[in-house]
């Protein structure tokens, strides 16, 4: 609504004069209007692909993100399990050094062994009792990371398993399958998909534009100057409107030559991302295989090691082994049951790594 005061002086064509002070005027307007877009070189078309495109890169970062957490989690995991078993071989070191410890005082007391091999048994269990402490303050940061990993307070301390379930028999993946699972190629792909999108729309900008206009309006004037007092009108309106972009200063050849080379870059990493797939999985199931054989020939070896050390207890007890030979085989059994820890915990690490570049770890 708009409401105007004037002063006015109309002089008609047969030569009578009206004037008016203060002439008051009221007009009222409304109108409702739509336009519809009928064509625009397919860019709404394009437009909503490529919505749908760019939330199909969002589920698969999402995916991604998702096996990647679980491979840090069962990592972390693995690490947790790993330091507690590593304490058994530390706890088993300090027991041992501490039975033959007691038994050299022993022969000590009654002169039949030498005070070194006391003194050497206190060092060697006191060493085995810092590497504990050690191990202590590693297990705390493992699991620290762990309960970070996991959304949980940093503070929060319990026991896990003292096994680790691997998997020894993996077979590699196909190779075209190992493409079309991995996830990081899906993503890539949608991106490049989204880029090539980009160039049809840029095009686009080039294309005329057809344009559909109705609506319905109203209008009313009242003046008490005028020859008319009042005028009122309504009704619908429709209408075409055709653009063409005559001239644009070249801003839509250049927009779509950046999305012609945004197409060509997205393209460019898809197939180096390609390349890299394929030698991360090389690479990760060399590790694998290599674990699996490191943890067979521990497992063999720590049978060895404990065949041994049993036997040179009981020599040493009778006295036909001296402590060196004792301790010599103490160590080397400690040291074997050690190293099978850290293959297992190897083994269950390359099994992973091998599970998530072929997305399997939400599956399995």
């Amino acid at each position: 609504m708009n409401e105007s005061l004037t002063n006015t002086r109309l002089v008609r064509s047969e030569g009578t004069v009206t004037e008016s002070d203060a002439a008051n005027t009221l007009s009222y307007t409304a109108a409702v209007n739509a336009t519809y877009t009928v064509f625009a070189g397919g860019r709404a078309y394009l437009l909503r692909n490529q919505l749908g495109r760019r939330e199909a890169f969002a589920d698969a970062q999402l995916r991604l993100q998702i096996e990647s957490t679980i491979s840090a989690v069962i990592q972390a995991y693995a690490g947790a399990v790993n330091d507690q078993r590593q304490a058994i071989a530390i706890d088993t070191a300090i027991s041992l050094a501490r039975a033959r410890m007691d038994l050299s005082k022993a022969k000590f007391d009654i002169g039949t062994s030498a005070k070194v091999d006391y003194l050497q048994g206190r060092v060697d269990y006191n060493a085995a009792r810092s590497q504990r402490l050690a191990l202590d303050a590693a297990h705390a940061a493992s699991l620290a990371t762990l309960n970070e990993l996991m959304g949980q307070d940093a503070e929060t301390s319990y026991l896990v398993e003292d096994s680790l379930a691997i998997n020894l028999i993996l077979t590699p993946a196909d190779s075209s399958l190992l493409m079309s699972r991995s996830l990081v190629l899906e993503a890539q792909r949608i991106n490049s998909d989204i880029a090539r999108l980009d160039r049809r729309i840029a095009r686009t900008y080039a294309y005329p534009n057809l344009g559909l206009s109705i609506g319905y309006g109203y209008s009313r004037t009242q003046s008490d100057a005028s020859l008319t007092q009042s005028n009122r009108g309504f009704g619908p309106n429709a209408g075409l409107g055709l653009s063409i972009p005559v001239y644009q200063g070249g801003n839509a050849r250049r927009l779509y030559k950046l999305a012609s080379l945004n197409e060509m870059s997205a393209e460019l990493q898809l197939y180096r991302q390609e390349r890299a797939i394929s030698r991360q999985y090389r690479s990760a199931w060399a590790a694998y295989r290599s674990a699996v054989d490191a943890y067979a020939l521990e497992a063999e070896n720590r049978g060895y090691a404990r065949e041994n050390l049993d036997i040179q207890q009981a020599r040493f007890r009778v006295g036909v082994a001296n402590s060196i030979e004792l301790r010599e085989a103490e160590n080397s059994y400690t040291a074997t049951l050690a190293r099978y820890f850290l293959a297992a915990f190897n083994a269950k690490v390359a099994e992973t790594k091998v599970l998530e570049i072929e997305a399997r770890l939400v599956l399995e």
